[in-house]
């Protein structure tokens, strides 16, 4: 038995495939044309946005807003100039790209992981993940693919990363092992949202369990058993029964009004991210929207939206909840929300800097409409 983080609840009992990183060693070596050699870093990069925005769009489909726009982020932080600027410098310096980018995205890496905050922590996966989808293209490596795996696979993996999960077979995964990782970090939230078994951060687990191995996921507990016998097998079987029998008892409750058992009224609300949201959250019972997220409107666009835009998205929202309630938030942007046809300067920690309502309040014309 391992024991990890419970990311993802659900019990998933199948065989294991350790999901190996592809080799992505180089030997540096000095550069004589930089101007050529940086061509060569934004081709790689162009790729890899090409490649994370296919992502993006797939997980739109498959998952949902909220998880499409970790991948959309990813694109957000490759592109940022502050990593960008600093890898053509070294660049210049005669550095060839593969060192300039392990250099810099280490540096990155670094910084988020010396801060206090634990989401900050966890955003240095976001900047490894990054790192390595462009290295390979800079290499001509495939990375690990997770898209066709046969039935009632439990995916061990070091590290479970966003782009891992972007492209991943649902229908055929019946749990994920990782050996990092913690309940915040997006690779649980994006398992969560898939509704696959999931324990993270189980120490040595790619070389522990071994591929062919039967395991039980259980990610509500945090979990997993290696070799189960028939005893513990069965009795897992059994759990894993009772929880999709809880499911399945919890449909009986669709369309029924949220009050408690002691007669109080609640309200079921669900975030969105734009107006083709809506029907997923009504078809979850949702009675209200908790927050509609407005920047999208912004980020999906190349000008500023006109009133009129953003009159109609609002309107739609609006319309389809029938007067329940709408709260949409005022323009979040800055952080890691960078729309460039704003121009925001560059600051040192955008989180905590001029972003969101400040920018709302010290730009009075875009606030009115």
């Amino acid at each position: 038995m391992y024991q990890g983080v419970n990311a993802s609840e659900g019990i998933g009992i199948g065989t294991v495939m350790v999901a190996v990183d592809p080799d992505l060693t180089f030997e540096p070596h000095e550069v004589a044309d930089s101007a050529a050699e940086k061509e060569r870093y934004q081709s790689a990069l162009s790729v890899f946005c090409e490649k994370t925005q296919a992502q993006a769009d797939h997980m739109k489909e498959t998952v949902g807003e909220a998880e499409a726009e970790i991948m959309s982020g990813h694109i957000v932080l490759a592109q940022d100039p502050g990593m960008t600027d600093a890898i053509n410098a070294a660049i210049d310096g005669g550095t060839c790209a593969e060192q300039a980018l392990m250099d810099t995205s280490t540096m990155f890496e670094n910084m988020f992981l010396s801060m206090d905050d634990e989401m900050f922590r966890l955003r240095a996966a976001d900047i490894a993940d990054i790192r390595t989808g462009i290295l390979a293209e800079l290499l001509g490596k495939e990375v690990v693919d997770l898209s066709v795996l046969p039935e009632n696979t439990v995916v061990v993996v070091h590290d479970l990363t966003p782009s891992m999960t972007a492209t991943i077979d649902k229908a055929h995964v019946a749990g994920i092992v990782t050996e990092t990782g913690g309940r915040t970090s997006h690779s649980a939230i994006i398992a969560r949202a898939l509704e696959i078994p999931a324990v993270l951060s189980v120490s040595n687990s790619c070389t522990a369990l071994r591929n062919g191995m039967t395991v039980v996921v259980d990610g509500g507990k945090g979990i997993v058993e290696a070799d189960p016998n028939e005893e513990t097998l069965a009795a897992y079987t059994a759990k894993a029964e009772a929880f999709a029998a809880e499911k399945a008892a919890l449909e009986a409750f669709r369309g029924k009004p949220s009050v408690t058992a002691d007669g109080i009224k609640k309200i079921i609300a669900c975030n969105i991210g734009n107006p083709d949201d809506v029907p997923n959250a009504l078809d979850h019972d949702a009675e209200a929207i908790g927050l509609f997220r407005s920047e999208f409107l912004f980020m999906d666009s190349a000008e500023l939206p006109s009133e009129e835009e953003q009159f109609n998205a609002y309107r739609k929202v609006a319309s389809a909840l029938k007067g329940a309630p709408v709260i949409i938030r005022t323009l979040d942007v800055g952080g890691d929300k960078e729309i460039p046809y704003l121009h925001m300067v560059k600051e040192d920690n955008p989180f905590m800097g001029f972003r969101a309502v400040r920018y709302c309040l010290a730009n009075p014309d875009q606030y009115k409409v």
